[in-house]
């Protein structure tokens, strides 16, 4: 599922609670209603619009869709735990191998990259723009030194902490439009497509680790969020300086060089917009919980663009 507009997940939320402000799972009618009121929001996905001659199945689906949704508001640990061991069953199984190889076969592997990644590019538009306009007036100055020294040495204490004589880290930075900050952390933190940081020591019929399948090892918190890019660049690459001088070695963290790149992106400098530096860390190693390390020899060669005669 894309990731849903914040201010939609918001009225999700309100819409969910009782007169005492608790949330609850509204039975068959209220969703109903509350996916009716939903509709006719500026920032309803074009997935739950309801649109003419729709199928009844498909209107069960999105009602199905705003259960679960509710159901992570109401129990989001849980959420995240079930989520995390149906995945992993089904690795362990080989259905994610065999679904994989199946729909390779079928030829249908890019057709369907390509719907999902259309759906999820228009999610990520719609965010992008809502984020922009809500966050116009929220100009934010840079930190001075004192307090970005204060905040990186906090910072780093607390990974020592967590992380213990064994454990790893990572320090990363992005921005969270349409999504919370800890649902960011979690897309972001083993990074994505051709810039995948992880990688299975043992054959489970996939290469590259992801953050569901570490998730009840580690621990995810963010020492940064706002809407200055450039606080959470300086943050992250403070914290990479102060960890490297410690000559805290390579195996026990996944950046290997001090704030390269940067989260802002393609906005233009000085446009406010909701920025993170965020910390994954873990008190077991990588090979206690069965990861190590990606290398550019992990990662498939690209591929060269034809230049125009």
């Amino acid at each position: 599922m894309p990731p849903l507009p914040e201010k939609f997940r918001a009225a999700i939320e309100e819409g969910v609670r009782d007169i005492n402000g608790e949330l609850h799972m509204p039975n068959a009618d209220e969703k109903r209603r509350l996916l009716a009121d939903l509709r006719k929001l500026d920032d309803c996905p074009d997935g739950w619009k309801n649109k003419k001659n729709m199928a009844p199945k498909k209107q069960q689906n999105i009602l199905e869709s705003l259960r679960q949704v509710i159901d992570r508001l109401m129990n989001p640990e849980k959420a995240k735990a079930a989520s995390a061991r149906n995945h992993k069953k089904r690795t362990e199984n080989g259905k994610v191998k065999a679904y994989a190889k199946k729909i390779k076969e079928s030829g249908k592997k890019k057709e369907i990259n390509a719907k999902n990644n259309a759906k999820i590019s228009k999610a990520t538009r719609e965010a992008n723009a809502q984020a922009i306009l809500e966050n116009k007036d929220h100009h934010e100055d840079p930190w001075p030194e004192a307090t970005l020294e204060k905040k990186a040495n906090e910072s780093v204490k607390t990974i020592v902490d967590k992380c213990g004589p064994d454990g790893f880290v990572h320090v990363f930075g992005g921005a969270w439009a349409g999504m919370t900050v800890n649902e960011a952390m979690e897309a972001e933190c083993l990074g994505k497509g051709r810039d995948r940081h992880a990688v299975f020591i043992d054959d489970t019929g996939r290469k590259f680790a992801s953050y569901r399948d570490v998730s009840t090892h580690v621990e995810l918190f963010a020492p940064y969020s706002g809407t200055n890019h450039v606080n959470a660049d300086d943050l992250e690459k403070r914290i990479h300086e102060k960890l490297i001088d410690m000559e805290w070695p390579q195996d026990r963290r996944m950046f290997v060089h001090a704030g390269m790149g940067s989260c802002k992106g393609t906005r233009p400098k000085g446009m406010p917009f909701p920025y993170y530096t965020g910390v994954l860390v873990c008190e077991q190693s990588m090979e206690q919980i069965g990861i190590r390390l990606a290398t550019k020899k992990d990662h498939p060669p690209r591929k060269r663009k034809r230049k125009r005669q």
